[in-house]
């Protein structure tokens, strides 16, 4: 028996692609997985929430659904592409005392085989395991100064439970948001945070197909062939761009999400009653003065973090 956890982060306009996600999951399935989900939110309704129950036709799952206070990231940058539920993963290791590895996916996801393969992954040390983003990802690590030159998309990773608990990654990823104005968005933060803690994994993981724009990864000759190797037949498929309920949006693999999508009751009205929107409800950064000083309780709530123009200082409170 495999136990796969699985954590997403949905608004309500996102709802209806999580749902197919997670569908994705239990359709392709062993027989032998043991399947369960995370639901992290904040403001979603009583109805959309009891419809993430709705799919134990498909196979049993466990599910558990987390509301989160939006306030811990006040000051966290949210540009107008992601919601505040992008951070939310950054708590996993919190949420989730008991368990030692988590699965996170972007809501714009697939899964088109069984996730047991990627559960046996050995991460180490490693804080993550990661697949290079597709697009500018040389650029974007010179951007926030990574020492590993390896800059990931956020959308698929594989977390480290135990590792984040070790390093109260939480706690080290704030300090990071508020003294470096480089970082711009959470998966700025999550690079800087697990820089050189970072375990490669085949893009088959987490495909991204660029098909709205020339775009020619950045990979080296080896991944490169992995890339175009996970084409024909990507464990998870992340739709960056339009999304597959979108009709303008032409993923090769789009399709294949409507299949999946024919498996979630009452798909076609809950797609019209949420409807389908841009991504995004952005959020400024705080000011540079507001973020001179803050205090912060770590995971262990055994100490506290003081940050004063950018100097960070932990003093044990019990």
């Amino acid at each position: 028996m495999t136990k796969i956890t699985i954590a997403y982060a949905p608004d309500t306009n996102f709802v209806p692609l999580t749902l197919v996600s997670m569908a994705s999951v239990l359709k392709n399935a062993r027989k032998g997985d043991e399947i369960e989900f995370i639901i992290m939110y904040s403001q979603l309704e009583d109805k959309y929430l009891q419809t993430f129950d709705n799919l134990q036709s498909i196979k049993n799952y466990e599910l558990k659904k987390i509301k989160i206070d939006e306030k811990i990231f006040d000051g966290f940058p949210c540009p107008n592409w992601v919601t505040v539920e992008a951070w939310f993963r950054c708590l996993l290791a919190d949420l989730l005392p008991a368990e030692d590895m988590v699965l996170y996916l972007d809501c714009d996801t697939i899964v088109r085989g069984s996730l047991h393969e990627l559960f046996k992954t050995d991460l180490g040390d490693n804080l993550v395991g990661v697949i290079e983003d597709v697009s500018a990802s040389k650029q974007k690590a010179k951007n926030i100064a990574l020492e590993d030159n390896f800059y990931f998309n956020s959308g698929v990773i594989l977390i480290n439970l135990k590792a984040w608990r070790k390093a109260d990654f939480f706690g080290k990823l704030k300090n990071i948001v508020m003294t470096d104005c480089k970082i711009s968005n959470d998966q700025d933060a999550l690079n800087k945070t697990c820089d050189g803690l970072k375990c490669r994994l085949s893009p088959k993981y987490d495909y991204m197909q660029v098909w709205w724009r020339k775009n020619t990864p950045e990979y080296d000759e080896k991944y490169a062939a992995e890339y175009a190797k996970a084409e024909a037949n990507p464990v998870i498929v992340h739709f960056t761009g339009k999304k597959p309920n979108h009709p303008a949006c032409h993923n090769s693999f789009a399709p294949e999400f409507k299949e999946y999508a024919a498996l979630v009751p009452a798909f076609d009205m809950l797609q019209k009653e949420i409807g389908i929107k841009e991504a995004g409800k952005g959020r400024e950064k705080l000011p540079l003065w507001k973020r001179l000083f803050w205090i912060e309780t770590s995971s262990d709530r055994k100490h506290k973090y003081i940050t004063l123009i950018g100097i960070t200082f932990k003093i044990k409170v019990r």
